[in-house]
């Protein structure tokens, strides 16, 4: 199963947690959002962040930035999306 994890403002370790959960029962991918492209998160796998949010808050980010078209995609390829 393909889980879309979208975190809109900084994740504690709770949140790290019970990815790395859904992580040992399939493919995950993280999208960052709002606040949450200021969260620091392990980097296990895909990790993605809206290039307008990093914009308006003059980030720099290591994770790969996507568009709403992008966005938008991600959330129909994937089997569940939960939102933090």
């Amino acid at each position: 199963m393909k889980v879309l994890h979208i975190i809109r403002r900084e994740a504690g370790p709770l949140v790290q947690e019970i990815i790395d959960q859904y992580r040992t029962q399939g493919d995950v991918s993280i999208l960052l959002i709002q606040d949450g492209v200021l969260a620091k998160l392990e980097n296990h796998g895909e990790i993605y962040a809206s290039i307008n949010d990093v914009r308006a808050r003059g980030v720099d980010v290591s994770y790969k930035l996507v568009d709403y078209p992008s966005m938008c995609e991600m959330m129909i390829g994937h089997d569940k999306v939960i939102v933090w």
